[in-house]
């Protein structure tokens, strides 16, 4: 007896020990508003609300908004809409862990049926001739798996009955069953490894949908740099533009004096008014090229419908920087840190966890399911008891005693009625084709995951390379543009001076003129082409965030962090 009693206290000790923790710390003054808000929609948020004008706003300063390229990765986080919308997939895996663990819920049953019933006597045994029963069947469970691939419960049944046979030696009846389960899976599904298969998976997942994220990002940010030094490079342009055009008017106002005074032909004034026309022509292209560009930038740092409803004009606030010899690390190492840091590698390598655990899944499930179960009862009966001298509804009443549903519990928990089951079941399947091929498909599919990664880094380490090489390329264009914008300025000081002493003519000066503005537009756009290759080598090597101080996990929840 006293060993049956230590095995029920160990149940339900063992049954209790998964959710007493939790239950502990989740216990307050407001317990039962608590309660009742497990069974209620939780409140989902977006990770961080979007304020596009008043961010916007606060920047502006008399009709212009100095813009950094810090200013604008911050308001790009903060406001730009793919941002706000890729943020939700994250949240979105995140909620869908908590799904896995709903086979690990602990759950608790209640059940309550009441019976009425009258049918004629078919026996003298019924002891009635018309039988009436009234009956009632209350039952209150606990059931808990756990991912050790235990099951354990806990179920107590009350049964209530009457009726007006003469043979029933309780009536009403109180019937009571108290009883303590438990099975355990020994080889098939044993163990946390396999039962928690899928939530490891949803975890990975959740990985995964952030470095997809983070890969978004960095594109976007990659994308938003070019955007600015493009605007950089058409509010330079337009200078270039604006001075090719003052020298153009120059040149015809001179000219126009020489005319009057008759030291030079009236064609020439024709050519120098054409050349103010196509250079004019010039300018206002590259204006509206500008606006353009505007356009394309607001559209990343803002949520509303019409980028266009920014009125302000974005005014660049950094310079193109000038290329330094530390620009760029070794190609190996920058080969090296690609590797380490590009979310398709993190992303990749996730899903290959991903396989190695469903390859272990489908291995444990080639096993015979061998399962160990154990249960112990305890009974009781209670009610209203009548003894009668001999058998039948005829024979005389000896003693009644008036018992009730306490009666029960008492022999309930007196342990003076108890039984005991232990049992082994075993299922061995004669042909297990459909595990062997689910571990042989899982077993391909983690060969091809790891084929990925290699593909991956190959492409990896050839971008990082074409990456390398447009910087190089570009700060040689740098040096070549520097020098001919160089040598134009002199050829046109030079053919000026030949036009001053009548040795040349005013058509070759205005061809030197267009030079030097096409040779000046070369050397700007050399520069900006090359701190965009510098962009394009950060982005190669997944290095883009980190040099603009971003965290992903601060991204995810709200916002700006660049500077």
């Amino acid at each position: 007896m006293k060993v049956s009693r230590i095995f029920v206290a160990l149940l339900v000790m063992f049954a209790l020990f998964r959710t007493s923790a939790s239950a502990r710390a989740e216990i307050n003054t407001n317990f039962v508003k608590e309660f009742l808000n497990r069974y209620r929609p939780l409140k989902v948020g977006s990770p961080a609300a979007a304020q596009s004008s008043q961010d916007v706003a606060s920047l502006i300063r008399t009709g212009q908004l100095p813009l950094s390229v810090g200013d604008l990765i911050n308001l790009i986080i903060q406001n730009n809409l793919d941002v706000g919308v890729n943020r939700l997939t994250p949240l979105s895996s995140r909620y869908l862990i908590e799904t896995m663990y709903l086979p690990f819920e602990p759950t608790l049953h209640l059940q309550a049926t009441v019976t009425r019933n009258t049918s004629p006597a078919i026996s003298q045994l019924i002891g009635a001739q018309s039988l009436s029963t009234l009956g009632g069947a209350y039952s209150l469970g606990f059931s808990q798996a756990l991912d050790t691939g235990t099951t354990l419960g806990v179920d107590f049944v009350m049964n209530r009955n009457s009726s007006n046979s003469a043979f029933n030696t309780f009536n009403p009846s109180y019937t009571g069953l108290l009883r303590y389960s438990f099975s355990q899976h020994l080889l098939k599904d044993y163990g946390r490894v396999n039962n928690r298969r899928q939530i490891r998976v949803a975890q990975n997942n959740q990985k995964i949908s952030e470095t997809q994220f983070e890969r978004q990002l960095i594109d976007l940010v990659a994308q938003a740099q070019r955007a600015y030094w493009d605007l950089v490079f058409a509010a330079e342009d337009i200078k270039v533009k604006q001075r090719s055009m003052d020298l153009a008017q120059k040149t015809l106002s001179d000219n126009e004096i020489q005319v009057r005074i008759g030291t030079l032909a009236p064609i020439d004034v024709v050519q120098a008014e054409s050349e103010v026309a196509n250079r004019r022509v010039q300018y206002v292209t590259s204006t509206y090229t500008e606006v353009q560009t505007q356009d394309q930038v607001k559209k990343l740092i803002t949520s509303q419908g019409d980028p266009g409803l920014i009125l302000a004009k974005l005014i660049p606030s950094q310079v193109v920087p000038k290329p330094q010899s530390s620009d760029v690390p070794p190609i190996e190492q920058a080969i090296k840190i690609a590797l380490e840091n590009r979310p398709e590698i993190k992303q990749l390598q996730l899903d290959l966890q991903n396989k190695k655990i469903d390859l272990e899944y489908t291995k444990n499930q080639l096993l015979p399911t061998v399962d160990l179960f154990a249960a112990y009862n305890q009974n009781g009966v209670g009610g209203k008891e009548t003894i009668r001298s001999g058998f039948g509804p005829t024979a005389p009443i000896v003693a009644q005693f008036e018992g009730g549903i306490f009666d029960s519990f008492g022999q309930l928990f007196g342990y003076g009625y108890t039984g005991y089951s232990v049992g082994l079941s075993v299922q061995i399947p004669l042909r297990n084709r459909a595990a062997q091929g689910e571990n042989a498909r899982a077993m391909t599919d983690e060969r091809i995951a790891e084929q990925r990664i290699t593909s991956q880094a190959q492409q990896i380490a050839l971008e990082v390379r074409n990456a390398l090489t447009q910087v190089d390329m570009n700060r040689a264009r740098i040096e070549a543009a520097t020098k001919a914008s160089e040598l134009s300025e002199r050829r046109l000081e030079a053919e000026q001076k030949k036009f001053d002493l009548g040795a040349s003519t005013i058509r070759f000066v205005l061809e030197e003129q267009r030079n030097v503005a096409q040779a000046q537009t070369d050397e700007l756009q050399a520069i900006v082409n090359y701190t965009k290759a510098l962009v394009d080598i950060d982005r190669a090597m997944g290095m883009t965030l980190k040099k603009n101080n971003i965290e992903i996990e601060k991204t995810l929840i709200s916002g700006p962090t660049a500077r």
